[in-house]
């Protein structure tokens, strides 16, 4: 079994994307309740608008789990869970807020040999209606957090499995 030297950073990546902007921060706060309590084997990072800094976050990391608002035409709160394969394929239909758009980073990162071998995408279904920053998320799409934070951490246990990788107790 592989195990980590200490203070090695997990190899299971979570990346919650998003902006402060009404559901298009579904991301961030799917990420910040991850990062209360973090999946063991997990690291999690809150990014606000990344873009092509995502590519640089995947560093160390041997799998990701990108949580995301989405635009695909589905009912706002439906949760959308994909390969990294079929966000690339899907990439054209998948609208970003996010200047390089998701499916491009990571295509951009495949090319680059800076992906990661495993992951998936949890995006959140949004509506297609402008917000600003001081409205909430809507009730769909805030319902829908609590499923994505539980297929995270279920993501997590898995790639952490089939990495045959364990980890010690929590720190501190």
């Amino acid at each position: 079994m592989k195990v980590p030297t200490p203070g090695a950073r997990p190899p299971v990546l979570v990346v919650g994307i998003g902006s402060p902007f009404g559901d298009d921060a579904v991301g961030l706060e799917a990420a910040h309740r991850l990062a209360g309590a973090p999946p063991r084997g997990a690291r999690v990072i809150v990014a606000d608008r990344p873009g092509v800094d995502l590519i640089d976050m995947f560093e160390d990391a041997e799998a990701v789990i990108l949580i995301d608002a989405v635009r695909s035409g589905g009912c706002p709160g439906e949760v959308h869970d994909l390969s990294l394969a079929e966000i690339s394929a899907l990439a054209p239909q998948l609208v970003s807020s996010h200047g390089l758009g998701l499916g491009e980073a990571i295509e951009l990162a495949r090319r680059l040999d800076r992906l990661p071998a495993r992951g998936r995408l949890l995006g959140i279904e949004v509506s297609e209606h402008v917000q600003t920053i001081e409205q909430p998320l809507s009730e769909p799409v805030s319902a829908a957090v609590d499923d994505v934070v539980r297929r995270a951490a279920r993501w997590v246990t898995m790639f952490a499995r089939e990495m045959a990788w364990t980890v010690g107790p929590p720190a501190g």
